[in-house]
């Protein structure tokens, strides 16, 4: 009995040693990227549309951040701020590239994410999960899970 028992865990335990490892070596070419102060802003009383941002690093080949989403909210725009004819001109667009030394920003007044229909019981201080979308050159994605603070309008 005891040996039927101690066969049964030791694939357990392999697994749970496993889970517990590193990340996986990165295969040759892939790039490496690295997300930081990624935040989203807490919508004005009322609304369920706010923008945020993040600093995203890459090590290897440039890469393209195509896509983003988070649980607090049903859809997340890649999006453009511009002056136009002194008005200020928010675009969606495709994507954002980073590549060694030249980072994407994404901040407020500038390059940022824009996320609708948020979920109104959110809070500022609250850290909430913010999947990226990234794609290389070859079409290959990868996908970083960040995490992200909940800010004032006035932070």
């Amino acid at each position: 009995m005891c040996s039927m028992l101690f066969r049964a865990l030791i694939p357990a335990a392999a697994l749970m040693l496993a889970a517990c490892s590193g990340p996986a070596d990165s295969p040759a070419g892939e790039s490496v990227i690295e997300v930081k102060d990624a935040f989203i802003i807490k919508p004005a009383e009322g609304r369920d549309v706010a923008g945020g941002g993040l600093m995203a690093y890459v090590t290897g080949a440039p890469v393209e951040l195509v896509g983003a989403s988070t649980d607090i909210a049903d859809r997340v725009e890649l999006h453009t701020m511009t002056m136009e004819d002194g008005v200020m001109q928010m675009r969606q667009v495709e994507s954002f590239t980073a590549s060694e030394g030249d980072p994407i920003v994404l901040q407020r007044g500038g390059n940022h994410l824009m996320l609708f229909g948020l979920d109104p019981a959110m809070a500022v201080g609250d850290t909430v999960d913010l999947s990226l979308e990234f794609r290389d050159s070859d079409g290959t994605s990868q996908t970083v899970v960040t995490s992200a603070e909940v800010k004032g309008l006035g932070d």
